[in-house]
């Protein structure tokens, strides 16, 4: 299987950036999680609701959209975020 690969994207809400992978996360639809408890459901989403600051995650066909808390780094988060990623 190769390598996934994803690629960040800023969004105009500057609590949100969007990670673009190179296949299907999601077969149909979309899934949405607004806490921890809801992640219990995506081993995906779980995982980066572990990242300190974060708050949501959606995640479509080939995307996954991360909000954090206002005070919360992406310097710090995104490359954690990445590399849950890459791990798919």
């Amino acid at each position: 299987m190769s390598e996934t690969q994803v690629r960040m994207h800023p969004t105009p809400n500057p609590n949100s950036m969007k990670f673009v992978l190179n296949k299907k996360i999601v077969q149909s639809g979309m899934e949405m999680y607004n806490n921890k408890t809801e992640a219990e459901k995506s081993a995906v989403a779980k995982q980066i609701f572990e990242i300190s600051g974060v708050e949501g995650v959606f995640m479509m066909e080939d995307f996954i959209s991360v909000n954090k808390i206002a005070s919360g780094n992406w310097g710090v988060i995104a490359p954690e975020v990445m590399e849950i990623i890459k791990k798919l």
